[in-house]
């Protein structure tokens, strides 16, 4: 149910550009409880998750896509508390 409204608002976020879509997160974010740091950890910790779903985990082929060494990637997946889940063939 969640993911389907997820689905909904972003097909609607598609027509906008994503200096636009930071801008109306980032207006959501600044009338959110939540502090700078907590707020950027979020966000990297989505796009992270996004970035290792989309490529099966495979961190040798995201890194070149966001040229960001895969040991870095790696490091940030332990700092975020991203744990590798690859679905099985």
């Amino acid at each position: 149910m969640i993911n389907k409204k997820i689905a909904e608002i972003a097909e609607q976020f598609e027509a906008i550009t994503i200096k636009r879509q930071m801008k109306i997160i980032a207006a959501k974010a600044v009338n959110s409880k939540l502090y700078y740091k907590e707020i950027i950890e979020e966000f990297e910790r989505t796009l992270l998750q996004t970035l290792l779903e989309k490529y099966d985990f495979n961190v040798s082929r995201i890194s070149p896509n966001i040229k960001l060494h895969r040991n870095s990637i790696t490091k940030k997946m332990k700092k975020l508390k991203i744990k590798e889940k690859r679905t099985k063939p």
